[in-house]
């Protein structure tokens, strides 16, 4: 679990630290040249969006692993401890899932993004090294969640704390 822990808040400072502010600086430098100079950066809106996906793409493994993702606590809080731990293993499961299918779908659409050499628009970026990244996290988010299905407690509250 410590690789995990290490890799998990590696991806979310990489989010939080590079990307977000990455996002800020282009836009501001976009905006400024855009109504002050009247040349805006071509590239900018493209750079901004593929940027936004990582960020995104990099912090869902923390999310997951401190449970700070979306949910409805008013009904976890007047279950049984019982229930909420089948209702997590459940989730778990259900991430284990989804994060398989992702990480498949995405090495399998490599070959074929490589084969067609798709690019993005502005940027000439070959796409096939997102969807690497989408398929790298998947595989750390499937790894997390088949961690917490076995693990004893997989409805334990962390909420944001940096344990």
């Amino acid at each position: 679990m410590r690789i995990l822990t290490f890799v998990s808040r590696g991806l979310f400072a990489l989010s939080a630290y590079v990307c977000l502010p990455a996002i800020l600086v282009l836009v501001g430098i976009d905006v400024v040249r855009r109504y002050f100079f009247h040349a805006p950066l071509i590239w900018a809106q493209e750079a901004a969006t593929l940027t936004l996906f990582l960020a995104i793409v990099f912090a869902l493994p923390e999310s997951w692993r401190r449970n700070v993702h979306i949910k409805a606590d008013f009904l976890t809080a007047i279950m049984s401890r019982g229930l909420n731990d089948l209702l997590a293993r459940a989730i778990w499961l259900m991430l284990l899932g989804v994060s398989i299918l992702i990480a498949i779908q995405c090495w399998r659409d490599i070959d074929l993004m490589t084969l067609f050499n798709e690019r993005s628009t502005d940027l000439d970026l070959p796409l096939s090294w997102f969807r690497a990244v989408l398929g790298v996290v998947a595989v750390v988010s499937g790894l997390l969640s088949l961690w917490k299905l076995v693990s004893r407690e997989p409805a334990e509250q962390t909420h944001g704390e940096l344990s």
